[in-house]
């Protein structure tokens, strides 16, 4: 998908799988009466045109509770009459703003879904540790389903980063990962940097993976800030 944002209309053009490009019409505001919104529902135009497409999309008001980042944030994509997703997006961090020395960790939220327990999110802990010198990328993420309401929970295990992709100075990152129990799984992420002096990060990832014996998919986005 690809989202984007026109100064000159004052409109945000989104492009979504199996849906035409099209400009985001506001349809309405949640949050409390008096206080302001935590987030926008909106329709996706046909094109230019006024005509309205079976694709939903919701956007968190960043820095809010939902999408507690400065230069990130993320959006929902609900399309008739199976179709959803999520997405990442933010400020880009210039190429000569990148750091080009010493070292950061950051810490990001998984935002995604899974083929072994359906119709729940998955969500956990990312770790990413970045030597800006030596141009080295290390870490791991936590997925799970925890849901408490449904009583629903699901460990997936620690998927360690492999084969990663960083070198100095670059504002794009990428790898794959060591799936518990799955090895040889077809795995990979990449993200990007955002902010001023690489103050944030988000990514997109996918990944096979095995629960109680079964073999399916874990997918989504990262979105985290640096520690």
């Amino acid at each position: 998908m690809q989202f984007s944002y026109n100064a000159s209309t004052n409109t945000y053009q989104i492009s979504l799988p199996g849906f035409q490009p099209g400009n985001l019409i506001d349809t309405g505001y949640n949050g409390s009466s008096g206080e302001v919104a935590t987030g926008s529902f909106s329709w996706v135009s046909a094109g230019s045109t006024t005509t309205r497409q079976a694709v939903n999309v919701t956007l968190p008001v960043p820095g809010s509770s939902l999408s507690p980042y400065t230069y990130s944030s993320i959006g929902f994509w609900d399309g008739q009459p199976t179709s959803y997703g999520m997405f990442a997006y933010g400020i880009p961090t210039a190429t000569g703003d990148m750091p080009v020395t010493g070292s950061a960790s950051y810490s990001a939220q998984i935002i995604g879904g899974t083929s072994l327990v359906p119709h729940y999110s998955v969500e956990g802990p990312v770790s990413l540790q970045f030597n800006f010198g030596a141009g080295t990328l290390s870490g791991f993420m936590d997925p799970e389903v925890a849901n408490s309401f449904d009583g629903v929970f699901a460990d997936f295990g620690r998927f360690d980063f492999t084969q990663t992709v960083y070198s100095t100075g670059s504002t794009t990152f990428s790898g794959k990962f060591i799936a518990p129990g799955l090895p040889g799984a077809s795995s990979s992420f990449n993200g990007s940097f955002n902010g001023p002096s690489a103050a944030e990060l988000m990514a997109r990832f996918q990944t096979q993976a095995l629960y109680n014996g079964q073999l399916g998919t874990i997918w989504g986005i990262w979105v985290g800030k640096k520690n």
